[in-house]
């Protein structure tokens, strides 16, 4: 049976039957030349080509909250793991709507998680969008990974609005046990009593993309995400790597009082992740493993004039006069943005969308004053295979990012004991599924081979300390 024909049989499972929708929505392979061709007579700088009718998908989006089960898009609960608990007061059942909403999902169940019903990180920020609305609280889009059900996200909002009511005592009482932190997300649910992994986001702050990394290393430790102060909100970014990474290392050591300390950044993060290395063994302190996730230098080399030549002959003599004219418009469309003012935010003004150029530009500014100190300890940096995309002068090559290729991202010059291991995957999939695994199974492999055995840190040092 093939998914055509999917609509006079009733064999398909809920899941099968959404796969079948996206299926039937997608453009045919015999219209695909077709549509390629009439894409390039646009002539146009950018183009998208898509069988859905996008404008009205961004309108939907931008639109208030409707009833999505009464437009025909909602789909049954898929089979998880638990079984469907209904809501159980006003707050719970005012979130299972914005949830079947959000997700098309019916009925949600209070028990069901946000991550199992499909929820990924542009629907968390217009959950959060609702809520605020609704509830008129405000919470970080991190805090789904200390509440991804509707029964603790209403508990927190409960007690934020101190209406203990409206919400179970017992899940109150759980949601609130729990030590709050600014910058630490745990990403994992693991009650390991293991050293924990500390893995800093990149320049955007956010650390909802690390889940698919922690999440194999449930059964072996905690893993926690440290997110970028601004993220959500109104207060100011870090603007200087070193007071970002002392702010940083006073909540570890609130969660983890003594090393060995087990540091990771993820791109830009890792910067920040250097420093703290670096911080904490001024402070006398072991740093394990200190990871790398395709970290570059604070400030890269620009491309020279000679090599910028050799890319646009390259160009010229794989496209033809063409190119000159595609250069010109990508020229002009550059100077636009650039003239543009930026936005702080994007979303709807509700204040809970992420304040990701903001955080961006705060990073920039911050490793452009960063002057890279030596470190002597082990690190290790994993990143994709080289893209050697163009061949420019001396034998070096340049990737389709415009930015010279090094086996060692130049970190050797400044970490004499790097180790490199390539992963699969490019800068971005190689910390999502399914990539992530191979990533999540050498960093074990550092993380073991670094630590004496049955190594872990006392909880009741923690509990001490704070």
């Amino acid at each position: 049976m093939t998914f055509e024909d999917a609509d006079s049989s009733e064999s398909l499972s809920p899941a099968e039957e959404r796969l079948a929708r996206l299926v039937r929505q997608g453009i045919r392979a015999q219209e695909g030349p077709e549509a390629l061709r009439r894409a390039l007579a646009l002539e146009a700088p950018q183009v998208m080509v898509s069988s859905l009718p996008l404008q009205g998908l961004i309108a939907q989006a931008d639109a208030p909250l409707t009833d999505a089960a009464a437009q025909g898009q909602s789909f049954e609960r898929p089979d998880l793991d638990g079984s469907f608990v209904a809501p159980r007061n006003g707050i719970e059942e005012r979130l299972a709507e914005i949830w079947s909403n959000l997700l098309g999902v019916s009925p949600v169940g209070v028990e069901d998680s946000f991550f199992d019903l499909g929820g990924h990180s542009l629907i968390a920020v217009r959950l959060f969008a609702a809520v605020k609305r609704e509830f008129k609280v405000e919470f970080p889009i991190s805090v789904l990974f200390e509440a991804p059900t509707i029964a603790k996200c209403a508990a927190l909002i409960s007690t934020e609005r101190g209406d203990l009511a409206q919400a179970e005592v017992v899940e109150t009482e759980a949601a609130t046990s729990q030590q709050r932190f600014d910058y630490l997300v745990p990403l994992n649910q693991s009650s390991r009593d293991a050293t924990p992994l500390f893995v800093v986001a990149g320049m955007f702050g956010n650390v909802l993309n690390l889940r698919h990394l922690a999440l194999p290393f449930s059964n072996e430790r905690p893993v926690y995400g440290v997110q970028a102060r601004g993220l959500i909100g109104d207060a100011a970014p870090h603007e200087e790597v070193q007071t970002a990474a002392a702010d940083y290392i006073a909540e570890i050591r609130a969660l983890q009082p003594q090393g060995p300390y087990l540091l990771a950044g993820y791109s830009g993060g890792g910067i920040t992740a250097y420093e703290m290395a670096q911080q904490l063994k001024a402070a006398g302190q072991e740093v394990a493993v200190l990871a790398m996730l395709d970290t570059p230098l604070p400030v890269r080399p620009l491309l020279s004039k000679i090599d910028k030549v050799h890319i646009k002959l390259a160009e010229l003599r794989r496209k033809g006069p063409a190119y000159l004219l595609e250069w010109a418009r990508n020229r002009w469309a550059w100077e636009r943005e650039r003239r543009r003012a930026p936005q702080e935010t994007s979303g709807e003004g509700e204040g809970v969308s992420f304040n990701s150029l903001r955080i961006q530009a705060a990073f920039l500014r911050a490793v452009g004053r960063y002057e890279t100190p030596q470190w002597d300890g082990p690190m290790t940096l994993f990143r994709p295979p080289l893209d050697r995309h163009w061949a420019v002068s001396d034998g070096q090559y340049v990737t389709a990012e415009k930015e010279y290729v090094y086996e060692d991202n130049q970190w050797r010059q400044y970490a004499p004991r790097l180790q490199v291991i390539e992963v699969p995957g490019d800068h971005v999939s190689m910390v999502l599924a399914p990539n992530v695994t191979v990533l999540a199974q050498e960093l074990a492999e550092v993380i073991a081979a670094a630590l004496p055995e049955g190594a872990g840190y006392d909880h009741t040092q923690a509990t001490a300390a704070e």
